[in-house]
């Protein structure tokens, strides 16, 4: 272990119960933490938390808490107005913050990793970016029609080119996708031990996802799913996964859906069920916090439907995979770094996802090799293996001379 400290930039919400614990949904957890203690002997990591007088943490079932972790409050907001409302504070938190660090990580993209990167430079300390998703397809036009939907797509792409040319290190979760969009220096001029770059994802495919598959055979009746744990924008394609239900039962195929996660567009999508008439065809499940429910509601599922406008490497998609589950998606990203052809569609081609789960429905030879070779491709990206290729760039980052 280096005895240096990093200081981790993480875009999400955490909740501090009154027994000083922090808790969060989703995929964070002290694990995701800790997994920079295997090379740095302290972390601290800048985030948004909110607090309760409580000891309740309903909706943030994972413990961040633990030994060697420590977090920053970052001023608390949602979403895109109470950002800039709250801009002028968080950037004088931010600017002002006393934390003593080494070294920094800032995954990126977000407002909280942009202004932390503009503060990390005047500080002159070594910093390296972790890019997790790519903001000109998450902000596609296509599901993002208002003129502030497009203002910030050219806003984050551009900042995100801007930062990834800056930065010390760059590692993406894509092998080439998002280096192609978002170049970094090592990328453009070479790596030399003080600008790097490196790519590994954030997935981390638990070994309980793994297990004996069952082989896909005609039925009467499918049953898809989709995933997608925070229900509060249109990225995800829901609507485009209820439209594709509705070609299907046109064409003659008996089949249903589920959505696994919960959000503020939920009501919205169940009345455009209720519009195309196909309302007693879609289930939402809510969140899904426990792993081992979440796994056999895959098993119990015939094909893993992913319609997504904007994407790194999704894990959804990873874990279906290792579930033993077919899967189809469209083709941002990293996901071609995944699938096959006949697996995916451009983003927003309804129809055309439509035809190829039609083909692959009444195709139980494919299906079943989809399955053997999601799987494998799944165990690429356990805990294992993903940690060597981190700690290789920790090292680098933690290397680097001040």
């Amino acid at each position: 272990m280096n005895k240096k400290t990093v200081l981790v930039v993480c875009d999400g919400h955490l909740l501090k119960t009154n027994d000083e614990k922090l808790w969060a949904p989703g995929i964070l957890d002290y694990h995701f933490f800790s997994r920079y203690l295997a090379v740095f002997k302290k972390v601290y990591v800048a985030i948004r938390i909110s607090e309760t007088q409580t000891e309740e943490h309903n909706g943030y079932p994972n413990l961040c808490s633990g030994a060697g972790v420590e977090f920053v409050k970052i001023p608390d907001f949602t979403g895109a107005k109470e950002y800039l409302k709250k801009f002028k504070t968080v950037n004088k938190f931010i600017l002002n913050q006393n934390i003593e660090f080494d070294c920094a990580i800032v995954r990126m993209p977000s407002p909280i990793a942009f202004q932390y990167a503009i503060a990390i430079r005047k500080r002159k300390k070594p910093y390296a970016l972790e890019v997790v998703v790519d903001p000109w397809d998450a902000f596609s036009c296509k599901i993002n029609k208002s003129f502030e939907g497009f203002i910030w797509k050219i806003t984050f792409t551009m900042l995100l080119k801007y930062n990834c040319k800056k930065a010390n290190g760059v590692s993406y979760v894509t092998h080439s996708a998002l280096q192609s969009r978002y170049p970094c220096r090592a990328i453009l001029k070479g790596e030399t031990k003080k600008y790097f770059t490196g790519s590994y994802s954030s997935a981390n495919i638990s070994k309980e996802f793994f297990g004996k598959s069952d082989i896909f055979r005609l039925k009467e009746s499918y049953t898809f799913i989709h995933v997608a744990n925070n229900i509060n924008n249109y990225v995800k394609g829901h609507m485009d996964a209820i439209k594709i239900v509705k070609i299907l039962q046109n064409k003659g195929f008996d089949c249903n859906i589920r959505f696994v996660g919960d959000g503020e567009l939920v009501k919205e999508f169940k009345m455009y069920a209720v519009e195309q008439k196909i309302s007693y065809k879609v289930k939402f499940l809510g969140k899904i916090t426990d792993r081992t429910i979440l796994i056999n509601e895959l098993r119990n599922s015939d094909l893993f439907i992913f319609p997504s406008y904007g994407e790194g490497l999704p894990r959804v998609l990873l874990e279906a995979m290792a579930a033993g589950l077919p899967c189809i998606s469209t083709n941002v990203n990293g996901i071609p770094e995944l699938l096959d052809a006949d697996q995916m569609v451009p983003p927003g081609d309804i129809e055309g996802m439509a035809e190829k789960i039609a083909c692959l429905l009444n195709n139980p030879k494919r299906m079943n090799e989809l399955i053997v070779s999601g799987i494998q491709k799944a165990r690429e990206y356990t805990e294992e293996k993903l940690q060597v290729q981190r700690n290789i760039f920790y090292e680098k980052l933690a290397n680097i001379d001040v």
